[in-house]
């Protein structure tokens, strides 16, 4: 790597910090760089391990080997275990697996054997990176078994390339802290009675209005690791991250839900996701995308309330308040009068909620409403 694609790959760390690109975009170069399968950004809280977010720029099946690691492998990854035996010692502190994992460790490993080979990689450099005193941020590259492990050239070129990064992080996290001033779109979310957060790719909490803050602050379902969100189910937080990720790869109107509900029989409570782009929103939420993430708890708000049912079938406001109706028990003439729209427009209305819903019935879709 001569000095002229050093700097332009350091000019697109400081272009992802200040919202010009993305990390994912600012990572590309990087894995192309080093011949890696896979240059990755691994936030994760100090305490536990807790995976707070991924970014990533790889070869094929990037997106299915990300998935696979959220949903199950991180938990048996013992290059993340030796990090976190570590711990604190481990900051700024380059890692090569091949120094720690020998041979006959990888030959009986499950994670090695299992997981590593269906996406064509072997060896392992990371360094990770403090954020603030609960956080750190591992830099990864992941290297084909053809390609081998860093050769001493590499290495250093990887350790400055680190000392840049980490600098561009700490940049980010200091201008998170300056989006929480008031923008319009902050504005209106103070005005809802739903606990709202605008989160960035890595939880970042850009926003939280005040019932977010009282749901926070009672940590019965969802908590703060400094400045990034995490559910305090376990299940329930790594789904999280498995959205997050969809999200990103997804476009405006990109939404998820997760089911909070600790078992099936429990009352119902729901975190929907929906992705903000700024050209979609003139700006209001700031000049990133951002994921508002809306929490729905019919014990705490009407379970018929109109926004929440919006939000969670994907409604458009005037069928939503027509579903809303619906449920109450008026009948399609009843709620043309309400809302001073033609029985025809209504029934339209109708139509396309039965189809949100998955009933084939008016009586069924009132049901589903209900329960």
């Amino acid at each position: 790597m001569d000095e002229q694609r050093f700097d332009q790959i350091v000019a697109g760390f400081y272009q992802a910090a200040t919202g010009a690109s993305n990390w994912d975009d600012a990572l590309l170069p990087v894995q192309q760089a080093f011949r890696a399968r896979a240059a990755v950004l691994h936030p994760y809280a100090l305490s536990d391990g807790r995976l707070l977010g991924l970014h990533a720029a790889g070869g094929p099946n990037l997106d299915e080997a990300l998935f696979d690691y959220i949903s199950e492998y991180h938990r048996s990854d013992p290059r993340k275990h030796l990090v976190m035996k570590l711990g604190p010692a481990a900051a700024g502190q380059w890692l090569h697996c091949q120094e720690h994992l020998d041979e006959a460790f990888v030959q009986q490993d499950p994670f090695f054997q299992n997981y590593l080979p269906a996406y064509d990689t072997r060896y392992n450099a990371n360094v990770s990176l403090p954020i603030n005193d609960q956080v750190l941020m591992g830099f990864v590259l992941e290297l084909p078994a053809e390609r081998g492990p860093l050769d001493p050239d590499e290495r250093e070129m990887a350790r400055r390339l680190g000392r840049h990064l980490h600098d561009a992080l700490l940049a980010y996290e200091r201008l998170r802290q300056l989006m929480h001033q008031a923008l319009a779109g902050h504005q209106l979310l103070n005005r809802y009675p739903y606990p709202m957060w605008l989160l960035d790719e890595q939880r970042g909490i850009h926003f939280e209005n005040p019932a977010a803050r009282a749901e926070c602050d009672h940590e019965r379902r969802m908590a703060r690791l400094g400045q990034r969100l995490v559910l305090r189910h376990t299940a329930r937080d790594q789904e999280l991250s498995r959205c997050l990720l969809a999200l990103q790869r997804g476009g405006q109107a990109a939404t998820a839900t997760l089911d909070l509900r600790p078992t099936l029989a429990d009352p119902p409570q729901w975190l929907h996701l929906s992705l903000l782009v700024p050209d979609a929103t003139l700006g209001a939420f700031g000049q990133r995308p951002m994921v508002l993430a809306t929490l729905f708890d019919p014990q705490q708000i009407s379970p018929l309330d109109p926004f929440a049912l919006a939000r969670m079938f994907q409604l458009t406001p005037t069928e939503a308040k027509v579903a809303a109706r619906l449920a109450e028990g008026l009948t399609a003439e009843q709620i043309g009068a309400r809302l001073g729209v033609a029985l025809t427009t209504i029934r339209t209305h109708l139509r396309s909620v039965r189809q949100r819903l998955g009933a084939v019935r008016t009586v069924d879709a009132v049901r589903l409403l209900r329960e």
